[in-house]
């Protein structure tokens, strides 16, 4: 068997008697070029040999079309069944017409050797391949951020189904606006990300400890970003280097997990772990900036290229900005709506770039200016084809939230806790709504929650106990990460003062 890390969240494996490759992104950007494979991959030719292609889940940087239209067509492709339909209609139109939506806990076997278990939670999924005697449980990004109760939940099952693992893989990474592009006038953007990472890391920890793998792979985030308001992003990420010595601190002394950090081009074989890859010798002697601005010079020319928004194209926007909020009217309560007062600014807008939205009178008015309005609770700032593909896109509020696509600049603390902020980003981005989606296929969405006995039990308690929340998830305690102190941060989030660099930078 050989398991080779390609990029991202990318992995090809080859058990002998059949392939298989994960969430293949391993070609072109995302979310409209915002982000840029970095490291990107040592080589990708063989990966059309893929037998099976296994998605995680749909988001972009996971499910590329790009990369998916270089593999084989012919090659079994496993997503998750969730209950929206549009999957098999999505591959069958790339010309991949056998698609497996997998039912979580169901094994699906792909050859004599080797099955393939999805156990899905929302819009994400944990994947394991067992093959032979050999268990790879590959986390992807499903877990890290989500609350304890709820991780545990998953983690006690992933346990009992399998009480030996023997690669335990793992992304994670802060991937999307929140905290990073929230801003507020007590908030130290960069203190902040970096504890955002420790959070992170420290979530992977606690999902090694309780699950003791053999060996433990952090890998990613694969990613960089080239604006120069967002490349400090690119630097705050927890250093994987650091991770067993973080482990062994803080979580467990005494312990047999083999901890691994892999660059493209890294492979597993019977003989162990191969590090070839030349990214080791890259960041061991240059920062990652550096790095990205050898790699990716042309790219960045071209991020920061001053394009204009003309008038004709601001106008279009305006009438459909129009439309979508009085489309996402029915998304909130009244109440919630009279306290909507916030500016938009487009950057590539040079007259009157400030578009005031405020609710009133049942209806949402929208007056362009050149400053932003009196008494605006938090103004968000973008680019006009960010948001005409967020409004016009069906999950297009992707390039926006995930792409860090935006900035929001948050005024008072009530604004904060009210999640205003939220409530905003959301009037301004197309997803589908629960309703409709239930309204369109009700049998779909009844088959889903009969199969996945466990999200049931979460989406009714959710339903009943939350049913008034904007947040509906309000043990993340989101003001927290911009109003508060980074010290507080650590206490609240049970974060150990850490001895490394990150923890000089800290003090």
């Amino acid at each position: 068997m050989r398991i080779e890390y390609i990029c991202h969240s990318c992995l090809f494996i080859d058990t002998g008697d059949t392939s298989l490759i994960f969430d293949p992104w391993f070609t072109g950007s995302v979310y409209m070029d915002q982000w840029f494979l970095f490291p990107g991959p040592m080589k990708t030719d063989h990966l059309v040999r893929a037998k099976n292609i296994l998605y995680s889940h749909g988001h972009e940087d996971h499910l590329q079309q790009k990369s998916l239209l270089e593999l084989d067509p012919q090659a079994k492709v496993f997503f998750p069944y969730q209950w929206r339909r549009g999957a098999k209609d999505f591959f069958a139109s790339n010309g991949f017409h056998d698609v497996t939506e997998a039912v979580s806990f169901k094994n699906y076997r792909i050859s004599p050797t080797t099955t393939v278990t999805y156990i899905g939670f929302a819009l994400e999924s944990v994947i394991v391949v067992q093959t032979g005697d050999t268990v790879i449980v590959n986390l992807n990004d499903a877990l890290n951020s989500h609350h304890q109760n709820v991780v545990e939940m998953f983690l006690k099952e992933i346990k009992k189904h399998w009480p030996k693992i023997d690669y335990l893989f793992s992304g994670w990474s802060g991937a999307g606006y929140f905290p990073n592009t929230v801003h507020y006038k007590t908030k130290n953007d960069h203190e902040t990300g970096l504890i955002r990472e420790q959070y992170f890391a420290h979530n992977f920890a606690k999902i090694v400890h309780y699950l003791q793998p053999a060996r433990a792979i952090p890998f990613g985030p694969g990613f960089a970003l080239l604006q120069e308001d967002k490349r400090w992003i690119n630097e705050v990420k927890f250093p994987r280097e650091e991770f067993e010595n973080y482990y062994t601190e803080h979580l467990q002394r005494d312990h047999h997990i083999q901890f691994d950090v892999i660059n493209p081009g890294d492979f597993y074989d019977e003989q162990g772990l191969h590090r070839i890859s030349p990214w080791h010798e890259k960041f061991a002697t240059k920062k990652i900036n550096e790095l990205v601005e050898e790699e990716l010079a042309e790219e960045i020319k071209t991020a920061e290229k001053k394009v204009f928004c003309s008038e004709n194209t601001a106008t279009l926007i305006r009438e459909k900005l129009e439309k979508s909020l009085d489309d996402n009217r029915k998304l909130y309560d009244a109440t919630v709506l009279d306290s909507v007062h916030f500016s938009l600014r487009l950057l590539d807008l040079e007259k009157d770039p400030y578009f005031n939205i405020h609710f009133s009178e049942g209806k949402f008015h929208v007056v362009r200016s050149g400053v932003p309005a009196e008494g605006h609770k938090l103004l968000i700032t973008t680019r006009s084809h960010l948001l005409k593909f967020a409004i016009e896109n069906e999950w297009g509020g992707d390039v926006l939230t995930i792409g860090y696509g935006l900035d929001v600049y948050v005024y008072e603390e009530l604004t904060l806790e009210q999640n205003l902020d939220i409530v905003c980003v959301r009037l301004i981005t197309r997803y589908p709504t629960t309703k409709g989606s239930l309204r369109k296929d009700p049998f779909r969405a009844l088959n889903y929650f009969l199969k996945h006995p466990m999200m049931s039990k979460l989406a009714l308690r959710q339903k009943l106990k939350m049913r008034n929340t904007i947040n509906k998830f309000p043990y993340n305690e989101r003001d927290h990460w911009i109003s508060w102190s980074k010290c507080d941060l650590c206490k609240v989030c049970n974060l150990p003062l850490l001895s490394w660099e990150l923890g000089e930078q800290l003090q």
